[in-house]
């Protein structure tokens, strides 16, 4: 049986509401590559990332962590993966318990999630 965030991630469709958690999210430009440390938290390979703070917001989204460049994950790689409400939640780092979703200019906002 696969997990519930495998179900989201790879699902019948890409354009849900709620994503599946990220690990962490940025607070700064990052490089796309290799295992680092993202406002407090180590991440490595297979940990998802909320990316909002790129210098170009082509490349903010949602990445899986890896040895080598990172990839978009596969529920969000595509131009119908986000649609209006989309909420990704956070579970690490000083945004943890936050949601995010993304703007029409590419950029990210804050919505804070009921305890």
């Amino acid at each position: 049986m696969t997990s519930p965030s495998t179900d989201r991630r790879y699902g019948v469709s890409g354009n849900l509401a709620m994503k599946a958690p990220c690990r962490v999210a940025t607070t700064a430009n990052i490089t796309l590559n290799g295992a680092q440390t993202i406002d407090g938290v180590s991440v490595v390979s297979g940990d998802r990332v909320l990316v909002k703070d790129q210098s170009s917001s082509v490349d903010n989204g949602i990445y899986v962590c890896d040895t080598g460049d990172w990839t978009r994950d596969i529920d969000a790689n595509g131009n119908r993966d986000f649609v209006t409400g989309t909420t990704v939640p956070v579970d690490g780092g000083t945004l943890a318990s936050s949601g995010w979703f993304p703007t029409a200019e590419g950029g990210w906002t804050n919505r804070p999630r009921r305890p």
